[in-house]
């Protein structure tokens, strides 16, 4: 294939962000909490040179979860039009390694129905009751421990 990851900006990741997550914001509204910190971590997935697939990684702990060096997954996006070729997945995979590389020993998200199946593929668990996110829809926690405990 011709791809590449490689670490981007905060300002990369937001044409895919809102295009494909928050269709009802304007891109500078898809900015997250914590999208600027030394600590956070974004990478993207360019296919032929155009980046088609975004993931961010936020140093945050969740309050079920015991962790040392616990990471959020946030604005994870494939642009449709590359959907289903494996692109997220690798591009998922690539940003868990460097995490596990750094001592990472979980990950965990909000996740939304449509993309359980992606997310189970990847070994990724449930976590509580499926809640309602306000003009996005239900969503269940996931998440994964890196280093067995």
């Amino acid at each position: 294939m011709r791809d590449e990851i490689r670490e981007i900006t905060t300002q990369e990741t937001l044409s895919l962000r809102q295009r494909v997550l928050k269709p009802f914001l304007r891109e500078d509204q898809c900015v997250n909490p914590g999208d600027d910190l030394i600590t956070t971590h974004h990478f993207g997935l360019f296919y032929d040179g155009k980046l088609v697939s975004v993931a961010t990684f936020l140093l945050e702990s969740h309050p079920d979860f015991p962790a040392g060096l616990p990471y959020r997954l946030r604005g994870m996006a494939t642009d449709v039009s590359y959907q289903g070729q494996g692109l997220g997945q690798k591009l998922l995979r690539h940003g868990i390694e460097h995490l596990r590389q750094k001592r990472c020993d979980l990950i965990w998200f909000n996740a939304r129905i449509k993309a359980f199946p992606f997310y189970e593929k990847l070994g990724f668990l449930y976590h509580g009751p499926l809640f309602e996110m306000k003009d996005i829809g239900p969503h269940k926690v996931m998440y994964k421990h890196l280093i067995p405990r």
